[in-house]
């Protein structure tokens, strides 16, 4: 199996919040990026994430398709990277699981109405050598 990438390219400000997927064979890959304020303190407590008006979460859940219309979460190997204008930032992904979900967050600054391009890679199956 080899790894797909992601490109999402989003406007970002204080209202922020985007939702997509999109299929890669078998795979579906759900991501969306909203303002941090969207998550409770409790919550962010619990995943020591850092809420703020000018705070993001990127959101990635990776699907694997199974018979009859039913999906199942499946752990990945995610990386990626945020950039504007002048600048790059790699995002580092934690995985979060919760029952029969699997779900990867990285937090990241902004500056209200800055466009950010993101390229997430993505690869289904952590048993394969690392995304390069």
């Amino acid at each position: 199996m080899r790894a797909f990438t992601a490109f999402i390219c989003l406007l970002l400000s204080t209202s922020l919040h985007a939702e997509n997927s999109k299929v890669f064979g078998d795979y579906e890959v759900y991501y969306n990026v909203l303002n941090s304020t969207f998550i409770t303190p409790e919550v962010a407590k619990a995943y020591q994430i850092v809420r703020g008006k000018n705070r993001a979460l990127v959101n990635i859940a990776v699907r694997k398709q199974l018979d009859k219309g039913m999906s199942r979460a499946k752990k990945s190997l995610i990386s990626g990277e945020s950039s504007d204008l002048i600048h790059t930032k790699t995002l580092d992904f934690k995985e979060i699981i919760e029952q029969d979900a699997i779900y990867y967050l990285a937090e990241l600054s902004f500056n209200d109405k800055e466009l950010r391009t993101f390229t997430i890679k993505i690869q289904p199956d952590p048993n394969i050598a690392p995304i390069p």
